[in-house]
């Protein structure tokens, strides 16, 4: 059961409100569980060849955001408008900084349908973290290093810093997972925020091309039906990922069911690497719900987020 709001998430929630309620940049408020489309610059000019921007626009509801509720805002990176959705836990313990989750949609997915079909908010409110679903621009992420494409490294690491500025997160305890293009974009900002990130979970997904400068824990979630995202080439990336962290070679196994968990650890630096493969499973994240039309139905033999979040439990910088 979610335990009673406690003053802490409120305090923090109601600093974050009243920064976009003063907003300068003069945004009307918008409704909480809106989608709003990012908004292109009128430049022709590639969005990569434009800074970061330093501050943040914040679209939010007029009647603010409690504990336990989802916030839709906008923060402008590289001369493109960015939303994300934001979901402050029911209760927070004032004397703690408290985890951060991204997690990112695949390709022509959305950020409010991860947030309805994933159940991270369950999860959120019990157990204290914030929940950060980043929107893609034209729902899809830039994570194969495409030349003059939108830099989602630089959008992301923006939203990051915005956070930890405005929100009580534990810098040590942030966290990425995604699916599909989202899981290949969770890959990349592994490699480039590997001394920020305390650990990734790509589900149905490979590396698009990237190395970590340091050890970075993983948990990776596949299913061996997945037609689109081979379980082969899932394994090459793990493998690699496990040469890049200093894995030892032989994992510890344990099958339940359709499902091997396979675990190798100690890493360099106490990170770890795990491998939870699904048989039967396709192209979808397991235990969400509802199934969506014209997609794999969702794997019922596995609760990817309860898996994920137990791991990222674990980790820390």
């Amino acid at each position: 059961m979610p335990r009673k709001p406690r003053l802490g998430v409120a305090v923090a929630v109601a600093a974050f409100v009243l920064a976009g309620c003063t907003s300068q940049h003069g945004h009307s408020p918008v409704q909480t569980f809106a989608t709003p489309s990012p908004r292109l610059p009128t430049s022709s000019r590639p969005a990569t060849t434009s800074p970061a921007s330093t501050s943040s626009t914040l679209v939010i509801p007029s009647n603010g955001a409690p504990p336990g509720a989802t916030v839709v805002a906008t923060l402008t990176s590289s001369g493109l408008e960015r939303s994300y959705r934001l979901h402050a836990p029911s209760s927070l313990r004032t004397t703690e900084r408290a985890p951060l989750v991204l997690v990112l949609h695949g390709a022509s997915g959305n950020a409010a349908r991860v947030e309805l079909r994933y159940h991270w908010d369950t999860l959120s409110d019990h157990d204290g973290f914030f929940v950060v679903y980043p929107q893609g621009v034209r729902d899809q992420w830039n994570a194969s290093f495409a030349p003059g494409g939108v830099d989602d490294v630089r959008f992301i690491t923006a939203l990051i810093d915005h956070l930890l500025g405005t929100l009580p997160v534990d810098p040590r305890r942030v966290y990425v997972a995604g699916m599909s293009n989202g899981g290949f974009m969770t890959y990349r900002l592994g490699c480039a925020l590997s001394g920020r990130i305390a650990a990734i979970a790509p589900v149905e997904a490979v590396n698009p091309g990237c190395q970590p400068a340091r050890a970075v824990s993983m948990v990776a979630v596949h299913g061996l039906a997945d037609h689109e995202v081979s379980f082969s080439g899932a394994q090459q990336s793990i493998s690699a990922w496990r040469s890049y962290d200093g894995c030892p070679i032989d994992a510890r196994i344990r099958r339940t069911g359709p499902v091997t968990h396979s675990v190798w650890a100690p890493c360099a630096f106490d990170t770890t690497v795990e491998l939870y493969a699904v048989a039967n499973s396709g192209h979808e994240w397991p235990g969400s719900s509802p199934p969506l039309a014209g997609h794999d139905p969702p794997s019922s033999d596995l609760d990817a987020t309860q898996v994920i979040w137990r791991f990222f439990q674990q980790q820390h910088r």
